[in-house]
């Protein structure tokens, strides 16, 4: 309310959690900037139809959606996108986040292709060898945690701890990957020890 002018509306994103007022002000008076600048369109019968503005490309969007993640670096392997997202980040003064560039094959480097062919998968196999199903409906994902051919080393408690563990972790980057939303339902393989559930709660937050 100290911010918005009065008659202004404004929409608050959960990205706005714990930040400060100045930087609330300073995004506010950017896309103030950016609502002038349509406003002030001149339209003639002429020019009709016409652009009035254009909305981020998919480069843009991806780059403002990721600051919100706690975005650290970016590497491409493209010169011409080097210049492009620079102005990105001095536009959302992201000052932190370090920009790099690779001459390589980025999609066998970052091993980007075994990751998009598992989030094509409704089976995910989890390292210690247990394995994730991912199953989406109109309502929900329900996302079911096995252990596989996992049997572990020690007790049965610690055996499924591990599991549940690398599930969560796993569901955590396969819910980014496939762009899952909405409401989750994860079946976990039933802990007894309380201590073990906490720790669950901390690893999923």
């Amino acid at each position: 309310s100290e911010i918005i002018p009065e008659g202004t509306g404004a929409i608050i994103r959960t990205s706005a959690v714990g930040k400060n007022k100045e930087e609330l002000a300073k995004d506010f008076e950017r896309l103030s900037k950016k609502w002038n600048t349509i406003t002030k369109t001149e339209f003639a019968k002429e020019d009709l139809p016409m652009l009035v503005y254009k909305t981020n490309n998919l480069l843009q969007k991806l780059v403002t959606d990721l600051i919100d993640f706690d975005l650290k670096r970016i590497i491409v392997n493209s010169k011409s996108l080097v210049e492009s997202i620079k102005i990105m980040l001095e536009d959302l003064e992201a000052k932190d986040i370090e920009l790099i560039y690779k001459d390589e094959d980025l999609i066998s480097v970052c091993d980007l292709q075994r990751q998009k062919e598992k989030a094509e998968d409704r089976k995910v196999w989890l390292k210690c060898g247990g394995f994730i199903t991912i199953d989406k409906t109109e309502a929900l994902t329900a996302i079911d945690v096995n252990s596989g051919k996992y049997i572990g080393k020690e007790n049965l408690e610690d055996t499924i701890f591990t599991v549940n563990k690398e599930a969560s972790i796993e569901i955590a980057k396969q819910l980014r990957l496939r762009d899952i939303g909405g409401i989750v339902v994860i079946d976990y393989i039933d802990m007894h020890e309380d201590e073990n559930k906490e720790k669950m709660i901390k690893i999923l937050a």
